[in-house]
């Protein structure tokens, strides 16, 4: 079994805007990719119209040897105006069931992500409430790129939700961005190979943030995957966080475990390209933070330009490796993904 946790349809311009309505369809949506950084090459890897077409997408799952793909399109990350930023959540929402899950091609390989207005958190917690009752949807998409880390007080109640009703949050970049603050801690990079390099960063600054805000210790149900972070770049900096735990702990006493046994029970890590570089890539007993097999899920990223497809990856990494990033940690660590295939097996 191969189970694609990364897959982002192209919700189309004209449709998307139609289904966001007045006044808010009245104004141009931003580009999909930004207009700060634009990459020297076509970011899609497919002509557009099969990045938006719900048959486009079974046939290339078919082709790859998908057997469930966890979908999550792009929205443009935040939207300053909390009725605006309302409208395109409610609007992903309702055309993304509409067009993508409840089209025949999905034949129950399709899953869904709920998208929510960050800057409202009532209307988020309502939106949540309007899609969490379809087991199709499995998981609730937070923006990379955010004006406040997600330890803070104000997005617990979200996040609290999500656990609740068993849904993963997957902090995804969504690189077209209305309101985009700096992608560095220094401001503005000069390139667009700066911007992607450094596009971990902010996941890495979330996880770091729900572990030292006691997040995971006040919900010890919450599971967030990390969609553009590579497991070596956050296991570095989860172990300096381990160490400075160490003296620092008297600040935030709420921390009563090592960070990186947050970061064991409670991450996981789409496939990225230096995921099997490293000479920790192997299973290693007692490596800090958990061995890379059991932390990775697989995700092709698909349509984007640099994409991985399943027989490109964890070839250097034993069967029983291989099969549990392909598959395994994706059904022990999304609830309503395990009860699915649960069933799918005992029919």
């Amino acid at each position: 079994m191969i189970i694609d946790c990364a897959v982002h349809p192209v919700l189309g311009d004209e449709e998307f805007n139609r289904e966001i309505g007045g006044p808010w369809n009245l104004l141009r949506l931003p580009p999909l990719f930004g207009d700060r950084y634009r990459a020297p090459l076509d970011q899609l890897a497919v002509p557009a119209e099969e990045a938006s077409s719900p048959a486009a997408l079974a046939e290339q799952l078919r082709r790859a040897g998908i057997d469930h793909a966890v979908l999550s399109p792009s929205t443009r990350g935040y939207w300053p105006n909390p009725q605006q930023a309302a409208a395109v959540a409610r609007a992903a929402n309702r055309l993304f069931a509409q067009k993508w899950l409840d089209a025949p091609e999905s034949e129950g390989r399709f899953l869904g992500s709920i998208r929510v207005a960050l800057n409202d958190v009532d209307v988020a917690l309502r939106e949540i409430d309007r899609w969490a009752d379809d087991e199709r949807f499995v998981q609730l998409v937070l923006p990379a790129r955010a004006l406040g880390t997600y330890g803070e007080q104000r997005f617990f109640p979200i996040l609290r939700t999500a656990a609740e009703r068993g849904l993963v949050v997957f902090i995804h970049d969504d690189p077209g961005m209305l309101c985009e603050p700096p992608p560095s801690q220094v401001g503005f990079p000069s390139h667009f190979a700066e911007v992607h390099a450094l596009r971990p960063m902010a996941g890495i600054v979330h996880m770091t943030s729900l572990i030292v805000a006691g997040v995971f210790e006040r919900l010890p149900e919450l599971r967030v995957v990390l969609g553009d972070v590579s497991v070596h770049a956050a296991r570095s900096l989860a172990i300096r966080t381990d160490k400075d735990w160490q003296s620092d702990r008297l600040e935030v006493p709420w921390v009563s475990k090592d960070p990186t046994t947050y970061l064991e029970r409670h991450v996981r890590f789409v496939t990225q390209a230096d995921d099997e570089i490293s000479p920790h890539s192997v299973r290693t007993e007692g490596t800090i933070g958990g061995d890379n097999a059991s932390l990775v899920v697989y995700g092709s990223r698909h349509p984007y330009w640099d994409g991985v497809r399943a027989e490109d990856v964890f070839s250097a990494w034993s069967d029983e490796d291989r099969s549990r990033c392909f598959s395994g940690n994706a059904v022990q660590f999304y609830p309503r993904l395990a009860a699915r295939v649960a069933a799918e097996l005992s029919a």
